[in-house]
């Protein structure tokens, strides 16, 4: 769905771009338009999207229940799942969050029982090895209910780093992060 409405987006900048075109003689123009569109498909369409960023258009767009049962998930106590080293540990009768590492989300299938109404997952990166590390987004397939992965490093790292980290992306969760350096 993210990505449709972002398709759309593109499709109408083009179509309002076409003025660029008519003037044949112009090429300067017409290099600075590819230049744009190449940055706002390479930006718009990445697979990973900033937090903060991510509210902020929620909220500039309207999307007002997505934006409060985003909030609702990273800001509100809630019951959750806590996954590491090979244990997970349930507080609460019925978690919509589970919180994990890098090195444990192989095992989520099996450390993890409760996992048909998470919503929410967090993936800490605590050191520059777990950048060395990918994450699969098939070991979240039996989450049935899940929506968003947060991907929340405590090193300093960029967002393309972490875009890397992603395997088998199938665009069916809004995938985030947030660089927190000593936070």
């Amino acid at each position: 769905m993210r990505a449709k409405s972002t398709l759309e987006k593109a499709v109408k900048f083009v179509n309002n771009c076409k003025f660029i075109f008519s003037f044949k003689k112009n090429i300067f123009q017409k290099n600075i338009f590819f230049l744009l569109f190449f940055l706002m498909t390479n930006f718009s369409f990445g697979q990973i999207e900033n937090v903060d960023s991510y509210l902020t258009n929620l909220e500039n767009s309207g999307q007002n229940s997505k934006l409060s049962n985003l909030k609702h998930l990273l800001f509100d106590l809630q019951s959750a799942v806590y996954a590491s080293s090979g244990e997970a540990k349930t507080y609460g009768d019925v978690p919509t969050a589970l919180f994990t590492d890098s090195n444990s989300i192989n095992s989520l299938n099996t450390s993890v029982s409760s996992k048909s109404d998470i919503q929410i997952v967090t993936i800490k990166i605590e050191k520059a090895a777990d950048l060395n590390k990918s994450i699969d987004l098939n070991s979240f397939s039996d989450f049935e209910k899940l929506q968003y992965i947060i991907i929340i490093s405590k090193i300093d790292t960029t967002p393309a780093t972490i875009s890397n980290l992603i395997q088998n992306d199938t665009s069916k969760y809004v995938l985030l992060y947030k660089i927190s350096i000593g936070g």
